[in-house]
């Protein structure tokens, strides 16, 4: 196995190479073009995506090869913990969309690494390209200039991102509920995306997976993980910063939905395609009625 890089700032992990529609190929080109794929996509599209795409990558993000076929890298993404595959979450990339470049490797795991903690920042390359960052992406720092950041991008080429807009660091601190609270209400309306992990559009655990990861806190990417990693907590006992889940049948089945509860009787959460991130309480339905318990996460 080899470690590649995600060479765009949004990659895409895909249930097969055959998964993608043609609606998809934006994102399937080299480069990609995530803004025209995601202005194009009507809600019936977005839904479509089940079962077809699985999870996201950020500039930058390595992932273990395991196989090529006909263009495509077979992954597995070690920073996304899952069940689907104790070595990281599993899926196939275009391979033209990743690339290993020794200069990167070295920089990114001698650290320090500049974390974007703006809801999305403006990457200035040194060659004159311009790069729009989401949330949580990551790179190594290799200087300064006026106050701003200039990092390492996977192909060894340099940028520059301001300071306002990133926090240098080998590990995030770990952050209180009311911070990671205040850090989800910058996304109140943001469209949900299947499978989303930017601040382009997110699904609901890769909405929860990033707001921890900013906290300092690594947790699972798929709901059903993040119910059972954490330490349990009861419906009746949920507070500000828990994970709430939902399961089908009435609480009982598969759960299939997690939000942040913003106090003890509403949670901030991205709901489903056709709707944006905002705040519901659970006494609404389909939540009170679905409303299966929590998980309380603390440390790293």
């Amino acid at each position: 196995m080899t470690i590649q890089m995600a060479k765009y700032p949004v990659v895409h992990v895909w249930r097969s190479p055959q998964a993608p529609r043609e609606i998809d190929r934006p994102v399937c080109m080299d480069p990609p073009d995530l803004a025209a794929w995601l202005h194009k996509m009507k809600t019936e599209d977005r839904k479509g995506l089940g079962g077809r795409l699985d999870t996201q990558l950020l500039l930058g993000e390595p992932v273990r090869v395991l196989q090529e076929e006909d263009g495509w890298f077979q992954v597995v993404v070690p920073d996304q913990p899952t069940h689907l595959d104790e070595r990281g979450y599993p899926g196939w990339v275009p391979s033209t969309h990743l690339i290993d470049h020794p200069d990167y490797s070295r920089a990114w795991t001698k650290g320090p690494l500049v974390h974007v903690t703006a809801t999305t920042s403006r990457l200035c390359r040194a060659d004159g390209s311009i790069l729009f960052l989401s949330y949580m992406t990551r790179l190594p720092r290799v200087g300064e200039q006026d106050g701003d950041v200039w990092v390492l991008t996977p192909d060894g080429k340099t940028g520059l991102l301001p300071a306002a807009d990133v926090i240098t660091a080998s590990q995030l601190p770990v952050t209180d509920p009311a911070t990671r609270i205040d850090d989800a209400q910058r996304f109140l309306g943001l469209p949900y995306l299947w499978a989303g992990m930017s601040s382009f559009g997110f699904d609901c655990s890769g909405f929860m997976y990033r707001l921890f990861q900013a906290g300092g806190i690594r947790i699972p990417r798929d709901a059903h993980d993040q119910f059972h990693s954490g330490r349990p907590i009861p419906a009746k006992k949920l507070a500000a910063g828990d994970l709430v889940f939902f399961a089908h049948e009435q609480g009982t089945g598969v759960i299939h939905h997690v939000g942040m509860m913003v106090d003890h009787t509403r949670f901030i959460h991205s709901p489903r395609s056709g709707f944006p991130v905002r705040i519901n309480r659970l006494t609404e339905e389909p939540y009170h009625g679905e409303c299966c318990g929590g998980a309380r996460y603390e440390k790293p």
